[in-house]
């Protein structure tokens, strides 16, 4: 799990980093925020180094640094209504700046796989339509070279290529008819032996390739993943293929090619997402990517060590699995983003108080608002710390699969259910967290220099790409059943290299426990709520096979078993499996510190997080009697008892989580809590604030209308 990185620092040493004004940007010393910051008992800046190591911060550093200096980012940073061209057109030439600055690059990110979480999260704080264009390119692009070009690289020059900015990649698996069922897409490669080439077509409409990113107007070059058959008519199975869609020079599709724009959308319309069709267009032999299967040059045969097209095909999904880590980092940062400016505006905007002549309250000092607010920011820090952990063991993962390293399947099998279980969570954490901040900011938060507006539809996407989340958790649970299906739960401790199944092992003895809450103290105890998501986890696996396996007895199909033990079952053993893998990285964290403030509020932290999770899912604990009666007022209370002591520090927890300023673009959120000041600001920098509307003269009564 994580390790802070300065715990066994000396004094001087830490002393030394914290009065870096370099690495701490001082916060200001007066104003609306200080009373919340001189109260508070944590160090921001402590806190931020207890999850963020040196390195990590010089490159965040640069990164802010291009982003305040360099001119394709200032233009994109300072306008907020820009055409979806111009912000295409930025996106795509700050993906080119980016790229020339050369500030994370692969070797780095094979020596410290860790530093890439870093790098996403922090271009994602700056724009979301720049991160999802960088990674098409880089990580789905030359990502999936690297990963499943054959071992001898004969694509290796395309991938030196994209890095010196020479082409630009897309990647395409959906199509118009096919999304989740990716293994029935329709687009065929057919190989011609005589030529020693693939003919990629495109039945109908329905199988035309859609959504990728960069395609609709910028890529010269997609991975296009496609039905692969031989001469003779077999197919075998999904393949990926590097097909030319554009002239680099001149930007115009090759013939054969039917290359278009899907059109404005909710956000990210800086992302030109496009569809193509193909017409009997040939690609050569060599295009294919061919570490897994590849055909024969002499007879024209496929051939594979990997004898079964299930597994090919299994293997060949594994970037969408690191897609899924990242987009558990993305809504992390976004939810982190919206924290801020409800946190900071809620402690600003006075509402209320005691008497009629008093001074009116911050409205964080409510209750309600409290509840609102506080236990997403609980959320967002075990995000955060199961994000350390998870994007270094699968970025390790990923670094020995691109040097052709042995892995362990089982260790694969784990990061894909993880992975599969927890971007549902983080992703529908921060949807549901932004729309809290974005409504405890009332009439203002609407508006879109807020900015809430454009991190909600934003971040939304989230929800859908690299897996729509329902159809994850199926998988989720279809994996864990398949385990248990075997028939003896210690087969998952062998499946649990990362031990996030190892518990379940232990089913019996899980099974045997209950709690009788008598106080708070027992209810928010730490220990207390794992072992509850333990047998929560094992509960609902069991309930979930038992019901399945009844099913199956009466002569229920196997599909329709799985269809119908969803809801109420599958679905549910899913999320709690991923909420009790986040809360354990938590805990497992918070043992790796020393004690100290920050440890202590971290500590409260985690247990707003677990016991609004067991409120979550008190029906069921209490129904089967692991609670008794009175725990749901204990737990209610402890909730109540933790949100005035998780407000204390809010603000410095804030401090520590938020990007600058000029990257926040929010005058609800700044750093120095001048809100109104800032807001009036914009409003009258804005074109023709005070005029006369345009078409003043449609709506004025004429001469005749005024004599009725």
């Amino acid at each position: 799990m994580v390790l802070t990185k300065f715990a066994a620092n000396r004094p001087s040493k830490m002393e030394e980093l914290l009065q870096d004004n370099q690495l701490f940007c001082p916060l200001p010393k007066h104003g609306p925020l200080e009373v919340y910051r001189s109260d508070s008992t944590i160090d921001w800046r402590k806190m931020r180094l207890s999850f963020t190591d040196q390195r990590a911060f010089e490159l965040q550093r640069r990164l802010y640094r291009l982003f305040r200096t360099g001119e394709p980012f200032i233009r994109g940073r300072t306008a907020r209504n820009l055409t979806t061209d111009e912000r295409r057109r930025l996106a795509m030439v700050q993906l080119q700046h980016l790229q020339r600055e050369r500030l994370f690059d692969y070797e780095t990110f094979t020596e410290r796989p860790d530093l890439a979480s870093m790098y996403y999260a922090t271009i994602a704080e700056y724009d979301m339509s720049l991160l999802v264009r960088l990674t098409v390119n880089y990580l789905l692009f030359t990502g999936v070279i690297r990963m499943f070009d054959e071992p001898n690289g004969r694509l290796a020059h395309v991938i030196e290529q994209t890095e010196a900015g020479q082409i630009t990649g897309s990647f395409a698996l959906t199509e118009v008819g096919h999304g989740t069922n990716a293994r029935a897409i329709r687009t065929r490669a057919t190989y011609d032996p005589d030529n020693r080439e693939f003919i990629l077509h495109t039945p109908d409409f329905e199988a035309a390739k859609c959504w990728a990113g960069n395609l609709a107007k910028s890529c010269t070059h997609m991975i296009v993943w496609a039905q692969l058959y031989t001469a003779d008519g077999q197919c075998h199975g999904v393949s990926g293929f590097l097909v030319p869609i554009r002239d680099r020079y001149t930007l115009q599709p090759y013939p054969g090619l039917l290359v278009g724009d899907l059109g404005e959308k909710a956000g990210l319309n800086g992302v030109d997402n496009g569809f193509v069709t193909f017409r009997q267009y040939r690609i050569p032999r060599e295009n294919l990517l061919a570490r897994f299967g590849d055909i024969n040059e002499r007879t024209g045969k496929f051939e594979s060590a990997v004898k079964s097209a299930t597994e090919r095909f299994a293997l060949s999904m594994g970037p969408l699995v690191l897609g899924r880590v990242n987009i558990c980092i993305v809504s992390q940062t976004l939810l982190a983003k919206a924290l801020t400016i409800g946190i900071r505006y809620s402690a600003v905007r006075r509402q209320f108080g005691p008497g009629i002549d008093d001074q009116e309250l911050p409205i964080l000092e409510y209750q309600s608002q409290q509840h609102r607010l506080l236990p997403h920011l609980a959320t967002c820090v075990a995000l955060k710390m199961f994000n350390l952990w998870f994007s270094r063991v699968s970025g390790e993962a990923q670094v020995r699969m691109l040097r052709a390293e042995p892995i362990e399947s089982e260790l694969l099998l784990e990061i894909h259910i993880v992975a599969a279980a927890v971007k549902p969570i983080c992703s529908w954490a921060a949807r549901d967290g932004i729309q809290d901040c974005r409504e405890s900011c009332g009439g203002h938060g609407y508006l879109q220099m807020a900015g809430l507006a454009e991190l909600r539809v934003d971040n939304d996407a989230n929800v859908t790409y690299e897996g729509e989340n329902n159809v994850l958790l199926q998988q989720v649970s279809q994996q864990l059943m398949g385990i248990r299906t075997k028939g003896d739960y210690a087969a998952f401790a062998l499946m649990s290299p990362l031990g996030s199944m190892t518990f379940l092992a232990e089913y019996e003895q899980i099974m045997q426990r209950r709690v009788e809450c008598t106080t708070v103290e027992q209810v928010k105890d730490i220990k207390v709520i794992l072992q509850t998501l333990n047998w929560l986890t094992a509960y609902t696996l069991e309930q979930t096979y038992r019901r399945a396996n009844g099913l199956l007895q009466q002569g229920v199909h196997k599909f329709d078993v799985r269809n119908n033990t969803q809801i109420f079952y599958a679905k549910d053993l899913a999320i709690v499996y991923g909420e009790r893998t986040i809360f354990s990285a938590f805990c497992t964290f918070l043992n790796t510190m020393e004690l100290a403030p920050e440890r202590v509020y971290l500590k409260s932290l985690a247990e707003l997080y677990g016991t609004t999770l067991l409120l979550k899912h008190m029906a069921t604990l209490q129904s089967v009697g692991y609670f008794d009666v009175g725990a749901f007022r204990l737990v209610q209370e402890a909730i109540l008892q933790l949100l005035p002591i998780v407000k204390r520090d809010a603000v410095a927890m804030i401090d520590s989580l938020a990007p600058p300023d000029f990257i926040l673009h929010s005058p609800l959120g700044a750093a120095d809590g001048n809100v109104y000041d800032r807001m009036e600001a914009e409003i009258m920098a804005g074109q023709d604030v005070t005029g006369r509307a345009t078409w003043w003269y449609e709506i004025i009564p004429t001469k005749e209308s005024s004599k009725l």
